[in-house]
Formats: C-alpha cells, structure tokens, sequence
C-alpha cells in the first residue's frame, strides 16, 4: 500500500484463494507449501479502515480498584467508555480516594478512541471480558483488536515443539468460538512480539517454516469460522537505538531512526506468512531503565541496567517508527499498524553503585516528560505517519498497575508499575489495587483523544 494525496493505491488487488488445511493432521506437503495452498486474504476488502489514520488504547474488560479491604471493586471498561455519568454510578462511590470528576474527564476523551486493545493468552478466559460490552462498542463504530499472545515469551525458550502445537490448535477453537460471538469489524494479530531470537536467529529454515505453517494454520481456522476479521502479525522493534553511533547495517544515521539488518531479519517469516496477513504490525516499548538487554539475569535475580536518552535513541523515536512504517509498507506493500506502544515513565539512578534498584533511587514520574514529548510529536506527524503507511496506533497500557506481572519475568523490572498514562497513588508492590485519585501524566491524554 502507497498513499499518494490521501489516496490508497494497491500493488495486489486480490490475492486469490486456491485451498484450504483444516485440523491439525499430517501432511506430506511442505510448510512453505502448505502455507502458499491454504486459505488467503483480500486487503482491499477493508480499506474504508486504511483511508485514515487512528488511534487507541489498551483496555481490560474491568479493573480493580480498592475499597480498603482485600475485595476490589470492578470498574467495567464499557463505563469508561459509554458511560457519561460515571462519577455518578453508586457501586464506584465506595473507591478509595475516588475522584469523580477526574473519571467524567476520562471518559469524555476516552470515548473519542477507534481501537479497543484485548489481550488473549494462553491462560485467557472468555469471562474476563464482557462479549455484550465488546458487542456494544462494535455497534457503534469502534474495532475491538485481540493481541493473541499465546506462545508469549515461552518462545525465548525456543520454538513450540509438536505437543505445544497441538495445544495451540486446540485453543484456536476456544478463541474462535468467542470470535464467533461478535458481529462486525475486528482484528486479530497474531502472536505479537514474536521475533525472538529462536525463531529469527537461530532456528533453520526448515524449523522457521514449521513455525510459519503453524501460525497459518491458526489463522485459517479463525478467518474459516468467523466473517469481517482481519489477521496481522505483530513484531518487536529490536534493534541498535543508539544516537551517537552509525552503523553501514542500520540504513540510517544515527542508528537511532532505524536498524533495517534487525528489520530484515523477520523476512523469512512474513514472506512465507503474507498471504494470509491484511497488515503488518510492530509494536514500540521503552524504559529508561530495564533488564539489562545483553545480560538480563534469571526471573528472580534480574540484572538491572539505566540508559541515557541517547543510548535509547529516545529524542528520535517518532521519526524511527515513520522510518520503520515506511519499510514495512514499501517492503511488503501492506498497510502497517502499530499494535501496541508503552514509554514507562519512572527513573532510576544507582546512587550507591551496587546494582541493585531500591525505593530511594527512583523517580516515579522522572520520565513523563519524556513520554509526553513522544506522544505529542506522534499526534503532531499525524499525516506524516499516515503517508509512511501507518493506519493507527494502540497506547498499551491505560492505567497504572501497582501489581503488573509482578510475579513474572517483569522485563521492565519496578518501570512496569509505570507503563500506563494515567496514575494513581497507589503504592509500588505493597497496594494490590489501583486508587480512585487517578490523575493524567501531562498532556498525553489531551493529545491523543481531545480531537
């Protein structure tokens, strides 16, 4: 896809379907094979979607907000939304330090949102969600995104052997019935942050094409069993960020605006899988502080690392994901999305140089600045963004969470309490839910939804 004055010129009009797979037998054709015979898609069908360019938000079918006991009381998402009145609903009174006119605010520009952003993992189940909810938005114009995370960072441990497929197949057929349930326009995007490195770097050609025909088969099974559902697949920006250094291998200068040998290293993936994709997507999460990426230590014994801003390159962020976009677009002629997008918004500084984060050496709101300055130069190259062919972006995180993966892997390590653009007070690890004093990091939230 190439915009040319507001105007979407195809290169591919139709891809045309010759076959379809079905279950998950054996088959003596090829992975490459199969996945070139199997069930196709048509990107034009959509392209009311790709003529302009929106943005939304990640969202849980309901949060937890504290009372002062150990019971939570739920907020529904679809209140956040829909509901004009919210500061007045009597079971939200109750909310610790509840602020109603912080929530009216909320959810006047919230509402203004295009994309509703789902997470499915694998341990996902259909009531954590409100199909009646999702339903409603639908019908009045908003596009639920299913970020279907399944194999998630199991796949740093390497590819899914034949035992973890058929389990993946068979929880296809659980979301599919879910999907099955909502009428009209959705998307799903297939195992978001998929490119680690045993299924970019180190697998061979034959085990990265299993790898493919297992995504493909997934995503036939969804698109033969639902109607209006469009399917991408989602990867990680990795990469050299630097802003001092070049390398011949970035294509830029600095490395800063974009690392295309990482970029092509997805290539024998989304070639082998671009029949069945609409779009392409990427997805953008920065911390200035985190796991150290070149050593990152085990889950319970994390080796913590700070960057400067221009290690990460951060200044030149939004040029970097036009730079990427326009990659994406040119290389493979698909409209691009961005499926989800966090700038973590606490520092850390190792004042007493031993390697370990504590309470007094972070700044909770030391990078929210930072993340106001991406945002709002994201909003500002809005038509910049649209021409490099880039249809929207999702922010990931509504809230802060002061609970978040908190016995996970937590890359982010304390950062993932700050992943959000809106906070509360509630307390790092010690609150188990959020507070009702919500209050807007900066500007974002203006920028974003106020138009």
């Amino acid at each position: 896809m190439r915009r040319i004055g507001g105007v979407i010129v195809w290169s591919i009009l139709l891809l045309i379907m010759v076959g379809c797979s079905g279950g998950g037998g054996s088959s003596d054709t090829s992975p490459k094979e199969m996945i070139d015979n199997t069930e196709t898609n048509d990107s034009t069908k959509w392209d009311t979607l790709y003529e302009s360019f929106n943005v939304g938000i990640g969202m849980d079918g309901a949060y937890p907000f504290s009372d002062g006991s150990d019971t939570p009381i739920w907020l529904s998402s679809a209140d956040l939304i829909f509901n004009d009145k919210i500061d007045q609903v009597s079971r939200y009174q109750p909310i610790e330090k509840f602020d109603g006119a912080a929530f009216k605010e909320l959810q006047s520009k919230l509402k203004k949102t295009k994309y509703v952003v789902y997470w499915i993992s694998k341990y996902w189940e259909e009531n954590w969600v409100s199909v009646d909810d999702i339903q409603s938005a639908m019908d009045l114009g908003y596009v639920p995104v299913f970020n279907y995370w399944y194999f998630a960072d199991e796949l740093a441990g390497g590819l899914p052997d034949a035992d973890t497929t058929q389990e993946y197949y068979t929880h296809n057929q659980k979301v599919l019935k879910f999907l099955q349930k909502l009428k009209g326009k959705k998307i799903v995007i297939m195992e978001p942050e998929f490119n680690k490195n045993s299924v970019v770097h180190t697998p061979t050609q034959e085990e990265q094409e299993t790898f493919a025909k297992t995504l493909a088969q997934a995503i036939d099974t969804l698109r033969g069993g639902t109607e209006d559902t469009l399917f991408s697949l989602s990867m990680m920006d990795a990469g050299l960020r630097s802003a001092t250094d070049s390398h011949v291998s970035c294509g830029y200068s600095p490395c800063a605006l974009g690392d295309k040998k990482m970029w092509d290293s997805v290539e024998p993936i989304y070639t082998l899988l671009l029949p069945k994709l609409d779009f392409l997507s990427f997805s953008e999460m920065v911390g200035q502080f985190s796991r150290d990426h070149d050593d990152p230590g085990s889950q319970e014994s994390p080796n913590p690392r700070s960057y400067t801003n221009d290690e990460l390159g951060i200044e030149y962020l939004d040029t970097r994901i036009i730079n990427l976009s326009t990659y994406m677009n040119e290389k493979y002629h698909k409209p691009v999305f961005l499926s989800h997008i966090t700038i973590a918004t606490a520092t850390w500084s190792d004042d007493n140089s031993n390697g370990a984060i504590e309470e007094s050496e972070l700044d909770l709101s030391g990078w929210e600045d930072v993340a106001e300055n991406f945002y709002l130069a994201m909003m500002d190259r809005k038509e910049e963004l649209y021409q490099s062919g880039l249809f929207g972006f999702a922010v990931m995180k509504l809230f802060d969470d002061p609970q978040h993966d908190i016995n996970g892997y937590q890359y982010f390590l304390n950062n993932e309490y700050h992943l959000g653009i809106i906070k509360t007070s509630a307390r790092d690890e010690v609150d188990k839910y959020m507070m009702g004093d919500i209050s807007f990091k900066g500007s974002i939230f203006d920028a974003l939804f106020s138009n």
